[in-house]
């Protein structure tokens, strides 16, 4: 069986993308749950509204993996640039996938570090719930704009360049 180099390319862009972005989602989730069960530990009748968000913030964290995950499968199944075996084309796809896995190792760990700060937040003072989740949300809507100008240039790198 003969590989070609489009196919090299395209599993080698895929796993370095969906493998980077996972390092820093699992840091980033890992991190908040920690931090809620210390929390919990201080502040056992908060579990509600600390359950609630370390889920949120897990949620958040794991959007840049599922970016990666996305452009992982237009690499690998969207037959973007099959017919092309040419240097710059091959380079274009393998860099999609890179992109996606550079771009979104701070974002999971930031809105992970983010989340776990405000799960420390409510076991301190749970009567500010609402005030920690609205600035965790701001905090982790700017986190996530890195991991969208990823998604952005690694779809210009599979359809335009």
């Amino acid at each position: 069986m003969e590989v070609s180099y489009y196919q090299l390319v395209s599993y080698l862009g895929a796993a370095f993308g969906v493998g980077l972005a996972s390092i820093g989602a699992g840091f980033g989730e890992g991190y908040v749950a920690g931090e809620a069960c210390h929390a919990m530990m201080k502040q056992p009748k908060a579990r509600d509204h600390l359950l609630r968000t370390m889920l949120i913030a897990q949620a958040l964290a794991e959007t840049g993996a599922i970016f990666a995950l996305l452009i992982a499968l237009l690499i690998l199944f969207g037959n973007v640039k099959e017919a092309a075996n040419n240097l710059p084309d091959l380079i274009s796809v393998f860099a999609a996938g890179l992109v996606m896995g550079l771009g979104c190792i701070g974002t999971g760990t930031g809105i992970g570090y983010t989340g776990g700060k405000a799960c420390m937040g409510i076991g301190r003072n749970p009567r500010q719930t609402n005030l920690i989740t609205r600035t965790l949300f701001v905090g982790a809507a700017v986190a996530e704009s890195t991991a969208v100008y990823s998604l952005v240039i690694g779809l210009l790198l599979l359809f335009v360049a």
